[in-house]
């Protein structure tokens, strides 16, 4: 697609409209120019022509054929803009070999005549050219801008549809549910069902994940618990490493669990977005005051699920850093939480596997740290829920800095 075409499908449908109204304008403006302007004034002004000559031979002709005898005009002079009036001249000039000046500028609807016998006359525009020809010009401009202004209201109509089935898809990207019912030409209807379809399926294949993973989950937590009461009456060397496989699965398990809980009730609501953050962080490192660096704004967000996911984030960070740095940009598209750290940070080749689940970089995939691989696979679906996107990088710091980035 040429790039000097307009991006909206409005302004594109403006120029499929306005481009053959301008075109058929031009074509008919040309054609009665053309007969108008030269053909008409041509034949009016042969006819003249005899008149004049018939004057010039017989005086006492001029009053009955509403000819004046007056001296000659000094010059010629014609408008520019008087098209019929060059027409005119070319024709006279062409018929009357000894004419030497054509003026219209002197009076109004007058055409002066100056002869080069020192002679002259004059007589009304009218018998040289059709009278208003300006009206069909006038009556073509003002009917096309009428009917332009009807289709451009027409076309806002069915355009308005399509950019609320738009809207509707952008804040379901964004993890909001807005009041959509299809409206418009079938087609548009056609494309708004099938969305709603789209919707009602993935939030129904959301839904069963959700339930099935819990139900597996809830329902691990009695064998596992049996297994602890065994292993504790155990006495030998492996119950200690059975032992802590078992604690690491219930961590696992009850990590799931509550992120499933939150999902399952979190609604999203306006919040003060530094406080959540400053919250959350304290709640990864009791005992602890944490500054968020960043303007005091209000978001509309998932606060037990944004809560999470800091406190995923800040508990990273403190587990492979010394020190950690919580800070909040805001911009007209987009709000950007990050977490940096002094750790030693994740390799560029490594950062997709992270946010996988239960993905742990460690080579021996080890678990005495508490980590049960779900914490950046969590805090990635926050941020996809809130219609966003979680970014790692390299921290100033040395370590890991990770960006969970909101759409406003």
């Amino acid at each position: 697609m040429p790039r000097w075409l307009p991006r909206s499908f409005y302004a594109r449908a403006a120029l499929i409209l306005i481009v053959p109204i301008v075109t058929i304008q031009l074509a008919v403006a040309v054609m009665f120019l053309q007969r108008h302007y030269e053909d008409v004034t041509v034949q009016m002004t042969t006819n003249m022509v005899r008149e004049i000559e018939l004057v010039r031979a017989r005086p006492d002709l001029a009053e009955p054929l509403g000819v004046e005898l007056v001296p000659p005009p000094a010059q010629s002079g014609i408008r520019f803009w008087d098209l019929s009036g060059r027409v005119m001249r070319e024709t006279l000039v062409e018929e009357i070999p000894d004419l030497r000046a054509v003026n219209t500028r002197l009076e109004r609807k007058v055409v002066a005549l100056g002869f080069a016998d020192g002679t002259g006359m004059r007589f009304d525009r009218s018998n040289v050219s059709a009278a208003n020809p300006h009206q069909l010009l006038v009556l073509m401009v003002v009917t096309a801008l009428l009917m332009t202004a009807v289709s451009f209201l027409f076309m806002r109509g069915q355009i308005r549809p399509i950019r609320r089935l738009a809207r509707a898809a952008e804040a379901f990207g964004r993890g909001q549910e807005v009041d959509y019912r299809p409206t418009g030409a079938s087609e548009v209807r056609a494309a708004g069902t099938a969305f709603l379809d789209m919707r009602t399926r993935i939030e129904r294949h959301i839904e069963q994940r959700t339930l099935l993973l819990s139900g597996v989950s809830h329902d691990l937590r009695t064998p596992l618990t049996r297994m602890k009461l065994e292993l504790s009456m155990m006495d030998c060397p492996e119950a200690e490493d059975l032992g802590r496989d078992v604690a690491a699965m219930e961590r696992i398990i009850d990590t799931f669990l509550d992120f499933a809980r939150e999902s399952a009730t979190d609604e999203r609501a306006r919040v003060p977005l530094k406080a959540l953050l400053r919250e959350a962080a304290e709640m990864a490192v009791p005992g602890e005051s944490v500054e968020v660096a960043g303007p005091e704004i209000e978001a509309d967000i998932y606060p037990e699920s944004m809560r999470r996911a800091i406190t995923n984030l800040v508990t990273n960070a403190t587990r492979h850093g010394e020190s950690f740095r919580l800070s909040l940009q805001a911009s007209d598209a987009a709000l950007v939480v990050t977490v940096e750290d002094d750790g030693p940070g994740i390799p560029a080749a490594d950062r997709a596997a992270a946010t996988r689940p239960f993905s742990r970089l460690d080579p021996a995939r080890s678990n005495t740290a508490g980590n049960v691989g779900l914490g950046l696979s969590i805090v990635r679906d926050v941020a996809r829920a809130h219609g966003g996107a979680l970014r790692l990088g390299r921290s100033p710091m040395g370590g890991l800095k990770a960006e969970i980035v909101l759409p406003r």
